[in-house]
């Protein structure tokens, strides 16, 4: 794994580990797979897994179900178990404030991105997994889902109705659950997240502490500016994309990252996936963020994420969803 590779915070597997949500023995054999590594679990805290060694070890053993491990390890999320960013999270004042610390969130992992964004009566969080790996990518989706919807109730001490909208490859996933969960949780979003009603957002955090809070978003923006090279090229695409720094195509990206189209090619090749695919799942969370959150015209988003004309976008949002961009404004208001 290089420098700029995708990763997994290492204290995700300890805390998996300790949890009591694997098999004794499943437990006793990664613990004697780790020691056969040269990993002890102090090491193990501060390592920097690939996803690749992660699903490996997950498809070691059969008797684990990533899908479903994920979902319960995401509900007994604690709020000093995200590492450095645990007291940033606590200290914010209010869930609104907490939901946008996702800028920060490479900080802790480079494996995925979040997106917050709010209309009138919503508040609306995204995750997109770009992780390289599938069986990561779907443990990373729906860890996320679960954790973000216990660390809701946790930051506030509240509990509020919302919904958790994963894509539609997940339906078999939402299909298997029963409860609450069964309730809360579809498959019919275009990109996975959780909607919250917008009086939650305004909620008081229980450990808010706003000079302590502002001192460490300080903190997190210098250490964030002095590691951008270092970020994957998969998060550094995106990031030249969302602040308007390229147009959404190869050569304007390639041009903004001082680098030939072949050498952006051969790098994201590196990272398991390709330029139209980047652009793609982009295209999908902007998509729906100005669909939902403002009420600008067809032909201006499409001219917004880069579509030649609105039937370009027409067509292919029908191919994500089912349905025009038009049906999916009407249907999700």
């Amino acid at each position: 794994m290089t420098a700029s590779s995708p990763y997994i915070p290492g204290h995700y597997l300890l805390q998996l580990m300790e949890s009591g949500l694997l098999p004794t023995a499943t437990t006793e054999r990664l613990e004697r797979h780790l020691e056969k590594t040269g990993l002890d679990p102090l090491q193990l805290s501060d390592a920097r897994l690939s996803p690749q060694s992660l699903e490996a070890l997950l498809n070691a053993w059969p008797e684990i179900q990533p899908q479903r491990l994920a979902i319960l390890f995401g509900q007994q999320v604690t709020l000093t178990s995200q590492g450095n960013l645990s007291l940033l999270l606590m200290t914010a004042p209010t869930l609104r404030d907490a939901l946008k610390l996702h800028a920060f969130l490479p900080l802790l992992t480079d494996a995925v991105s979040l997106q917050f964004y709010e209309t009138a009566q919503t508040g609306h969080i995204q995750i997109q997994p770009h992780s390289g790996s599938s069986l990561l990518d779907d443990v990373l989706v729906l860890y996320g889902c679960a954790a973000l919807e216990q660390l809701s109730t946790l930051l506030t001490g509240a509990t509020f109705e919302h919904q958790v909208q994963l894509s539609q490859q997940y339906r078999h996933v939402v299909d298997a659950l029963d409860g609450k969960l069964a309730d809360r949780w579809t498959a019919k979003a275009v990109v996975s997240g959780i909607t919250f009603p917008a009086a939650a957002l305004d909620l008081k955090c229980l450990f808010a502490d706003s000079i302590t809070h502002q001192r460490l978003v300080n903190q997190c923006a210098d250490l964030m500016a002095n590691r951008q090279a270092l970020l994957p090229l998969v998060s550094r695409i995106r990031q030249l994309l969302d602040q308007g720094h390229a147009e959404p195509n190869q050569e304007s990206v390639a041009q903004a990252l001082n680098m030939s189209r072949s050498t952006l090619k051969r790098h994201l090749s590196r990272e398991n996936t390709h330029f139209q695919a980047v652009l793609t799942n982009i295209r999908k969370e902007n998509a729906v963020r100005l669909l939902l959150g403002t009420t600008h015209s067809l032909e201006h988003i499409a001219e917004q994420l880069g579509y030649s004309d609105q039937t370009n976008f027409s067509h292919a949002f029908r191919q994500w969803s089912g349905m025009t961009p038009g049906q999916f404004r009407k249907h999700s208001q």
